[in-house]
C-alpha cells in the first residue's frame, strides 16, 4: 500500500500561504517516569530531552519537543521513515532501559506543515490563544494549543513555524490560515 500525503490536493493553498507540507516525518512519543529518572540521576538533558516547559532541543537530524513533565515528541526526517522509526525506538529503548518509559510511534497521527514568511505568526494569531509576540515566542519554543477548533502543536524554528495537526483537521486549519490577516 502506498502512503498518502495528508495534505495532498492542497498544494495551491499551501503555496498561497508560503507553507510546505512535511509528509512522513518520524514522530515518536516518549514518556519517561521523571520521578524515577530523577531518583536514578538519569541525564535526560544529556540525551537531548529539554527539561524546561514548552522548549525544544535540536540536533542536526532530530528535534525533541517538551510536551509535558514526563512526555516528549522526538521528530526526525528520513527518506526511509519506517526504518528510522524502528532504529530510533531501539536506540531510545536501550538508553532508557533503566527507567520506566514508553515509546510509541505516532508518525501517522499528525499532518505537519511549515509556515514561512513574515506574516506567519499574524496568521496564527487570528485563531490561536497563545501570545505569539517575539517577546514570549521565538525559535526553540513549542506549545500544545488550539487553532480555531483544532488541537495543534506549534514548534517555532529559526525560519518557520511548524504546525502539527490531526490529518482530519488539516483542511480546516489551512482554510483558517488562509483567512485575511
Amino acid at each position: 500500500m502506498t502512503a498518502r500525503r495528508p495534505l495532498a490536493g492542497l498544494a495551491a493553498d499551501l503555496a498561497r500561504l508560503d507553507a510546505e507540507e512535511l509528509p512522513f516525518l518520524v514522530q515518536l512519543d516518549v514518556r519517561i517516569g521523571t520521578g524515577a529518572a530523577t531518583t536514578l540521576g538519569f541525564p535526560l538533558d544529556a540525551m537531548g530531552f529539554p527539561l524546561e516547559p514548552n522548549t525544544t532541543a535540536s540536533t542536526s537530524w532530530r528535534d525533541t519537543l517538551w510536551l509535558g513533565p514526563d512526555e516528549w515528541l522526538v521528530v526526525a526526517e528520513s527518506d526511509q521513515p519506517e526504518l528510522l522509526a524502528e532504529q530510533l525506538e531501539e536506540e531510545l529503548g536501550r538508553a532508557l532501559a533503566r527507567v520506566h518509559h514508553s515509546i510509541v510511534d505516532v508518525s501517522a497521527a499528525r499532518a505537519i506543515l511549515d509556515l514561512r514568511g513574515p506574516a506567519r505568526l499574524e496568521r496564527l494569531a487570528i485563531a490561536c490563544p497563545l501570545d505569539l509576540h517575539p517577546r514570549s515566542w521565538g525559535p526553540g519554543r513549542c506549545a500544545q494549543t488550539v487553532f480555531g477548533a483544532a488541537p495543534v502543536l506549534l514548534h517555532e524554528r529559526p525560519d518557520a513555524t511548524r504546525v502539527f495537526v490531526r490529518p482530519s483537521f488539516a483542511g480546516y486549519v489551512i482554510a483558517l490560515l488562509d483567512s485575511p490577516v
